[in-house]
């Protein structure tokens, strides 16, 4: 039953449209009717700036971080979390924003959340995937084709960290992510 509510409390919290809310209130705009219609970090700073677009990376960022540490904590007291629930959290979090609540399950595409949730929950793998997304938006600046890279080799972050670190994968966390991976490929198309 508290696995139930923390997946409830996760998804809610990812649904927290925080690229409208920041076009709203810095704005004075709904961002859903202006350049590429999209509630995240982009479309925000395409038609707001840099300010309103770092606030809702940092916003939806948050989300994710924040939803993780509480799965974290969740036992209190008792042991570790196990990785699998920490994970599923991980995941709902991140669908809880593509498919948000508040805006009749339409939401982002979730590649800040994914950011924060993976700077949390497995922060190496989380460093591997920001390097190519700065990497190929540095050199191309277009942040739908490197988020779209990135989800390519995040895979691979998931396999190939552990054996660096002399670890063994976590096959259920690499299960979910790599079908979070077919979602966010499919919210890119």
């Amino acid at each position: 039953m508290t696995l139930l509510l923390l997946l409830l409390a996760a998804f809610l919290l990812g649904s927290i449209p925080f690229g409208l809310i920041v076009g709203k209130l810095l704005l004075g705009i709904d961002v859903r009717e202006s350049g590429s219609g999209n509630i995240g970090m982009t479309n925000v700073m395409r038609v707001g700036g840099k300010l309103p677009g770092a606030l809702t990376f940092l916003l939806d960022f948050g989300k994710g971080s924040f939803a993780v540490w509480l799965a974290q904590l969740w036992p209190a007291g008792e042991t570790d979390a196990p990785i699998w629930q920490v994970s599923l959290v991980a995941v709902t979090t991140v669908c809880g924003h593509i498919f948000s609540v508040f805006l009749r399950f339409k939401g982002g595409k979730g590649i800040s959340t994914l950011f924060g949730v993976l700077a949390v929950l497995n922060l190496p793998v989380g460093l591997g995937a920001a390097a190519v997304w700065l990497g190929l938006f540095a050199a191309k600046r277009i942040s739908s084709l490197s988020a779209i890279t990135m989800l390519a080799t995040l895979p691979v972050w998931f396999l190939l960290i552990p054996w660096f670190q002399g670890s063994s994968v976590t096959w259920s966390q690499f299960g979910m992510f790599c079908a979070l991976d077919v979602l966010l490929f499919y919210k890119h198309r």
